[in-house]
């Protein structure tokens, strides 16, 4: 019931005012937990915004930065970016985002470096950020290298064949260019879990935790990565930040992404 009322929101709430209400709700929720937990010292940062906060807001099991609702691994993966590759310093970067979050989307477009092509996958009777172009990853038409870097944030973990997709990647990944990918992972170093006969959302979401995902990915999905052509360095967040780090940043041990190359 509670997905299929978010549906109906999200499909006749235009997006502008669903952002709006979304940020009122977020100082709302910052201002109490400020109050509350009497939090005065801006010790925490926000590296897609840049900026210093009293602290991060607890949403349910997120936790957010206030202006542009970054959650834990939108701040890892920027963080990343700017600090171990070459995005936000090279002249003309073609800029592949595939199914753009907000908080990335509103800062990217303005880099002057960047030449930026969000896209998505769409779908009838919703709306999507304004630069934002229709694409399917399961398209075996695509052009070949098109693109100087990718971004790909949770969207594997929604399609059912992942190695189409996986490959699709690469094929529009120029030589010598950059992939940062990253999906949910299963804890304790499980591997990748699925089942094709697991259908409905309901089992879905027992089995893979959200309605919409088809598999539980382990670590070993850098092995699809390989498959494909890459060369994989898997990231933890744990080893790329000191414990001050995570807590300042406010990142979990247990995030991952994986920096895809092709050479």
């Amino acid at each position: 019931m509670y997905r299929k009322f978010v549906s109906i929101i999200k499909k006749y709430t235009p997006k502008k005012w669903r952002f709006i209400l979304r940020k009122l709700r977020r100082w709302l929720l910052y201002f109490t937990q400020v109050v509350v937990g009497l939090k005065f010292n801006k010790k925490y940062f926000c590296p897609v915004n840049d900026k210093k906060y009293r602290t991060f807001i607890k949403d349910g099991k997120l936790l957010l930065s206030l202006d542009l609702g970054a959650r834990e691994r939108h701040r890892f993966i920027w963080h990343y970016i700017a600090s171990r590759t070459k995005l936000f310093t090279e002249e003309g970067i073609k800029l592949l985002h595939i199914s753009p979050e907000y908080c990335f989307y509103e800062k990217l477009k303005e880099k002057k470096n960047i030449q930026y092509f969000p896209v998505d996958k769409f779908e009838p009777g919703y709306d999507y950020l304004s630069l934002t172009k229709d694409f399917d990853l399961l398209n075996t038409g695509l052009l070949a290298e098109q693109y100087d870097f990718i971004i790909c944030n949770h969207v594997l973990e929604h399609i059912t064949d992942d190695k189409v997709a996986i490959a699709n990647l690469f094929k529009v990944l120029k030589k010598d260019g950059t992939a940062i990918i990253s999906v949910p992972i299963l804890e304790n170093d499980a591997p990748t879990y699925e089942d094709n006969s697991i259908t409905t959302p309901k089992e879905r979401k027992q089995h893979f935790g959200q309605w919409d995902h088809v598999r539980y990915y382990g670590t070993d999905i850098e092995n699809r990565f390989i498959d494909a052509g890459f060369k994989v360095k898997t990231v933890s967040s744990s080893d790329y930040f000191n414990e001050m780090g995570r807590i300042r940043f406010g990142v979990p041990k247990k995030q991952y992404l994986f920096h895809l190359t092709k050479s």
